[in-house]
């Protein structure tokens, strides 16, 4: 069956190099958390400290909170305000983009869904909204409408800027998110001249899949915003179809999202975890994408020594 990679994702370099020993294939960093200043700090000090290639996540048309969104939870049954800072209410931060795609009765998730909101009324520079489903916010994490309203055909300037003073490393490569046309994927390569990922995050029609596998490097299915996007019968039946059909992209296939999600506070897996992991290797999958178990987890090498095992063919 090959080598299965696995993709470490960090947001601090203090674990990088104890992941980097642990049998990481590859490193993944989201450059939506920091500056364009910190990004090129982290990565001076990655091309001093670590061998492993390095993915750089860019934003892509993924929505997002603002970077200076506070820390803070909410609870179910709580009414926030988004968009802007309120004496009455808390506020979560978001650009004035979002708020233009919002409407009264309309279903927002963060996280990949971990927090639910219901958009109750629009004003001029905000919105009300109710909390479904409460949780901890967090600066820039990721934000899904249901259907995702933005089909981008170029990179934006800030991914643009990121690549730019990225490119001359030979380490990096590039993980796209939300890819809805092969001609984002053709820019950003002629761009960077890097290798480049697709990330599959919302459904699209498996022709346009195969157009988007034929310009990039790899493709990435991501289970977190594809199943804010489409539910849980939605996710299932859109995957069970990718997965029946995967060996037509002609490309490496990733899995990402809540691969062993479990051990983001245990040491230890599921046993439902660990055979579907291996039910994806057999399936053709070429490798996994470790998100918020080495990120944000108590025990980042024991997953993916956790992976290895699972995965190796000895």
């Amino acid at each position: 069956m090959g080598e299965f990679s696995i993709v470490a994702t960090i947001n601090e370099r203090r674990l990088l190099k104890s992941i980097e020993m642990s049998g990481a294939s590859a490193i993944r960093f989201n450059s939506s958390h920091v500056s364009l200043e910190e990004l090129q700090k982290f990565i001076s000090y990655y091309e001093d400290n670590c061998a492993l290639p390095l993915y750089i996540d860019l934003q892509g048309a993924k929505l997002r909170l603002s970077r200076s969104q506070p820390i803070m939870e909410v609870k179910a049954g709580e009414q926030v305000v988004l968009g802007c800072r309120s004496s009455q209410l808390r506020s979560i931060a978001v650009d004035p983009r979002t708020l233009s795609y919002l409407s009264p009765g309309m279903r927002v998730s963060i996280e990949d869904g971990r927090i639910e909101l219901q958009v109750l009324k629009l004003e001029a520079d905000f919105a009300r909204a109710m909390v479904l489903r409460g949780g901890v916010i967090r600066p820039a994490k990721g934000m899904n409408i249901s259907p995702h309203p933005i089909n981008q055909i170029e990179l934006s300037s800030r991914d643009s800027d990121i690549v730019l003073a990225t490119r001359k490393y030979g380490f990096v490569r590039y993980a796209l998110s939300f890819v809805s046309s092969p001609s984002e994927v053709i820019e950003l390569k002629e761009l960077s001249g890097r290798e480049v990922a697709s990330k599959i995050e919302r459904e699209l029609p498996f022709s346009r899949i195969e157009e988007i596998s034929a310009s990039s490097d790899e493709i990435w299915f991501c289970r977190g915003d594809l199943g804010a996007q489409l539910g849980a019968r939605g996710l299932v039946d859109f995957y069970a179809f990718f997965s029946d059909n995967l060996r037509k992209l002609y490309k490496p296939v990733l899995m990402a999202g809540e691969v062993l999600e479990h051990m983001v506070d245990a040491p230890f897996a599921t046993r439902s975890e660990l055979c579907h992991l291996k039910d994806i290797q057999r399936r053709g999958f070429a490798g996994v994408v470790l998100s918020n178990e080495t990120a944000y987890g108590s025990f980042p090498i024991e997953t993916i020594k956790t992976v290895l095992e699972v995965t190796s063919d000895e």
